[in-house]
């Protein structure tokens, strides 16, 4: 009995795998066609913005992308990332294919306007032009932004390793170090040490914390105090010797810094004096001499 049960069971389940095998695809092909007419439903309760907009801007945007170098689009990236990732890559380019299609666009309506809809070769010429400013200006003021939160964080390091030294020659801990520096200076190397804490925090190891940090910020000086106290970490070296010997070398390279650029500065300023200086001091003495020959000519 016990043996015709379990074959009857046996039949049952293979004549039920026979019937799914069967039935499969059309089983496939009806959930698929209710997973659509779903979608259209979602889609047309959907603004116009969600359906066709950002789609369209979306796709535009990827477009441009794999249009510009790879160099480029990864220098622009790396940008973003010094500049505190702000915006995403996509808004950036986004933006970036708007200023390329803006300003060649409102120049075409401006000269269509003034010459009446008679358009020459000569008027539409500015056009690849403009384009070619609307792509690399927000990359150029992008550069900007970045480069001069890399000079605010390099100014504002000395000062914040003296309050880390001091904080852990008193006793605490290079994390409550770490976080009182956070408190006290407001700016953007606060915002990544409270970043880099919060990484900390949610379990990431304190050293990869730290080089994720340098890695973000590309500033030299950072990278070679994450290694300074990796390698005092490791050897077991007083971390409060590290952090003054680091602050003391950070101040000696922003001197050699200022006295550099001292030492460019009359270099630099003897474009200006020519260009701009010059003309005016000539003007000025050799104009009143000039005049005064002409007239006296005039009067022979």
């Amino acid at each position: 009995m016990l043996f015709f049960t379990s074959l009857l069971g046996a039949m049952s389940v293979f004549l039920g795998a026979l019937w799914y095998l069967r039935n499969r695809s059309r089983l496939e092909i009806r959930l698929r066609s209710l997973a659509q007419q779903q979608q259209m439903i979602v889609d047309q309760g959907a603004p116009f913005n969600e359906r066709v907009a950002f789609p369209v801007i979306h796709s535009l945007v990827t477009t441009l992308m794999a249009i510009l170098p790879t160099s480029l689009v990864g220098r622009a990236k790396t940008w973003l990332t010094v500049a505190g990732d702000r915006t995403s890559a996509s808004q950036f380019f986004a933006v970036v294919l708007v200023a390329a299609t803006l300003l060649p666009a409102a120049y075409f309506a401006l000269i269509w306007a003034a010459t009446g809809g008679s358009l020459t070769v000569v008027a539409l010429l500015p056009l690849p032009v403009l384009a070619f400013v609307g792509v690399f200006f927000p990359l150029m003021f992008l550069r900007r932004i970045a480069k001069n939160r890399q000079k605010a964080i390099w100014r504002s390091m000395p000062n914040a390793l003296d309050l880390m030294t001091t904080c852990v020659e008193a006793g605490l801990s290079l994390d409550f170090a770490l976080q009182r520096v956070a408190e006290k200076y407001k700016g953007p190397l606060s915002d990544e040490i409270h970043r880099t804490l919060r990484e900390i925090g949610l379990g990431k190891p304190r050293r990869d914390a730290l080089a994720d940090m340098a890695e973000r910020v590309q500033i030299p000086d950072l990278l070679t105090f994450v290694n300074s106290l990796g390698q005092a970490e490791t050897l077991g070296t007083s971390v409060g010797n590290v952090l003054r010997a680091q602050a003391t070398d950070m101040r000696r390279r922003r001197r050699q810094r200022a006295e550099q650029i001292a030492r460019q500065a009359p270099v630099k300023m003897v474009f200006p004096t020519v260009f701009f200086l010059m003309p005016s001091l000539f003007i000025i003495t050799i104009g009143p001499m000039l005049i005064s020959v002409f007239s006296s000519l005039h009067k022979s």
